[in-house]
Formats: structure tokens, sequence, C-alpha cells
């Protein structure tokens, strides 16, 4: 893959990152959890439908299938238990947490999936892992009393799924492409959460446009563009710029909620998106070496 490509995925992901960072502030209602989940898969589903429909990009996949349905029985479980967490712990102690997996993933991917990481590139990684906590601060959280053990098992539970999920969910998207592999999954998912769907939808029906903005775009599209890119760079540099989530949902918060982050939370952005920016970088540069680098003879 040439360093355009691989920049251009690290900044499409980037921007997912950020949109993600949002989600908080489509979620801030009485919807319950699994009804939440539910609704962001099924619009995302039906909107990736529609589209690959309209392109005549829809196909039944060949291949992969166990792992296309593992992928998205995992990505509802993921879910699942991390809005629980948000319910029984603070949200800066949940994500404290969940952001264990991508660097999970990032470790396993060597093993499992083969992977080469240079040591650039975990640096990378603790500089993005160092300035989410400085964003997040669980520490000033839990010295407030309001962590549960049900919120961390949860949050831990949900840390497992997402590190499954990500090296589950690679090798179906790099044979089968983003699209097939984004409509697979929701699809599973929401028929996995059909009666969580069908309440959200009969009790909050006020709720169906931030239902909409929430599915169709920060859940299906989104997604389509999160597996493209997945499909494209290495796993610790997807690690690496999906800290940007974290980061941003402090910005977002500012802007839209007053809730003004203190000095150490500024800091911490500033951190994340250095990571992010070394991240991509390295992809480049790496995508650079292999294209000048001799083959073997």
């Amino acid at each position: 893959m040439s360093s355009r490509s691989s920049l251009t995925a690290a900044l499409a992901l980037g921007g997912v990152a950020l949109a993600w960072g949002a989600i908080p502030l489509f979620v801030r209602n009485d919807v319950p959890s699994t009804g939440l989940v539910g609704v962001r898969v099924t619009f995302g589903a039906l909107a990736l439908i529609g589209v690959a429909a309209a392109l005549r990009r829809l196909e039944f996949p060949k291949t992969k299938r166990g792992r296309l349905v593992l992928s998205g029985v995992l990505l509802a479980l993921h879910w699942v238990t991390f809005f629980e967490s948000l319910k029984h712990s603070p949200v800066a102690v949940a994500l404290a947490i969940l952001y264990i997996g991508p660097i999970a993933a990032a470790i396993l991917a060597g093993p499992l999936l083969g992977e080469h990481v240079s040591p650039r590139l975990w640096l990378a990684l603790g500089v993005a892992a160092f300035g989410t906590l400085l964003v997040i601060q669980p520490w000033n959280q839990a010295q407030e009393g309001d962590v549960s053990t049900r919120g961390i098992v949860m949050a831990f539970i949900s840390a497992a799924l997402l590190t499954a999920l990500l090296l589950v969910g690679k090798p179906v998207a790099k044979e089968l492409g983003g699209l097939t592999m984004a409509i697979g999954e929701l699809t599973v998912a929401s028929i996995v959460l059909i009666p969580a769907t069908y309440g959200a939808l009969s009790n909050h029906a006020d709720e169906l446009v931030g239902f909409i903005i929430l599915g169709a775009i920060l859940t299906g599209f989104a997604g389509f563009i999160y597996w493209e890119a997945m499909r494209r760079l290495p796993m610790a540099t997807v690690s690496v710029i999906m800290y940007l989530e974290p980061a941003s949902a402090v910005v977002w918060a500012a802007l839209f909620l007053d809730e003004i982050p203190n000095a150490t939370a500024w800091i911490g952005v500033a951190f994340v998106l250095a990571g992010g920016a070394m991240a991509t970088s390295v992809s480049a540069s790496v995508d650079e070496e292999a294209m000048v680098a001799p083959s073997a003879l």
C-alpha cells in the first residue's frame, strides 16, 4: 500500500474517532442500554444496506461467514456492557478501563495476526494512552466514591470484548472489505437485539431523530470507514488513532454541555493528538520503506 493510501486511511479513521467523541451528546437520555445499542446497529445496518444496494455492492459474503457472525455478536455484547458500565460508574473510569482493549489488541496482533510493530509505534501508543489518562482522570472520579463493583466488572468485560472484536474482525474486513464487514456485523447485532430495539422505538419515539443520527451516521457510515481503515492499517496504528475518541469527547462536552475541562485534561488532549500524529507518520514512513526496499532473492 502506498504512503498516500495509509495517510488517507489514518486521517479518515481520525475523523471517525473525533465524531465518536460526540456520542455522549446523543445518549444522555433514559433509554435503556440495550435499546440504545439496538437502534444504533439497526439504523446503521439499514443505512449501509441502502447505500450498498444503490451502488450495486450489496452481496452475501462467500467466505468468513462464521467470523462475521461472531463479530456481530461481539459488537452487540461489547456495546451493551459498555453502556451498562456507564450506568454504574463515572464515564472517566469506564473509559479508562475500556481503552485497555486497544492496547491488548495491538499486543496480541503480533502473535495472532502476524503484524510487526515498530518501536516508534509503541512509543506513539504509550503517548496516546498517557494522554487519555490525563484527559479522563479516573483517579478523581474514584475518590468521589461513585465507582461500583458492577460498573468496574462491566467495563473490564467490555474491554475484553473489544479486544476480541478487533482481532476477529480485522481478517474479515481485510478479505471482504469494509462495507461488507460493517453491514454483516451490524445486521447480526441488530438481529440479536430485535426485542430491545422494538422497545426503544415504541417507548421513546420522541428520540427518533437522535436515533437516526446515532445509528445511520455515527454507527453505519462511521463503522464502514472504521473497518475500511482497519484493513489498511496495522492494529497498533488503529489503536493509537482511536484514542482521539475520549479526547474529543472532552472538547464536545465543553462546546455543547458546558463541561469545561481543567488544564490537565487539555494537556492530555495535546498528548493524544501528538500520539496520533506519530502513529500516522510512522505508518506512512513504513510504507515508503517497503516500496523502496529491494525484494529478497
